[in-house]
């Protein structure tokens, strides 16, 4: 049993790991496009659309890094 504990640790880990690194990479798009809407345009509410749509995913990208990371820690704990 304390073996097969071990590894389902170890596997939560893993997971975290790259469930982290699958949502930074969205997070890092996100930035990049949310950047992007600040250049000179005639359509700003469209502008504005995009802007406010990058800033929400970004954000609950790194909201979700921060709960995986919680998760993999209080798991680790136990």
């Amino acid at each position: 049993k304390n073996v097969e504990k071990k590894i389902k640790n170890i596997m939560r880990v893993i997971i975290a790991i790259i469930g982290s690194v699958m949502l930074l990479a969205v997070a890092v798009f996100c930035l990049y496009g949310f950047a992007a809407t600040f250049e000179p345009t005639d359509r700003r509410v469209l502008f504005w659309t995009f802007r406010i749509g990058y800033a929400v995913v970004g954000l609950g990208c790194f909201a979700g890094i921060i709960a995986l990371l919680a998760e993999c820690t209080r798991s680790q704990r136990q």
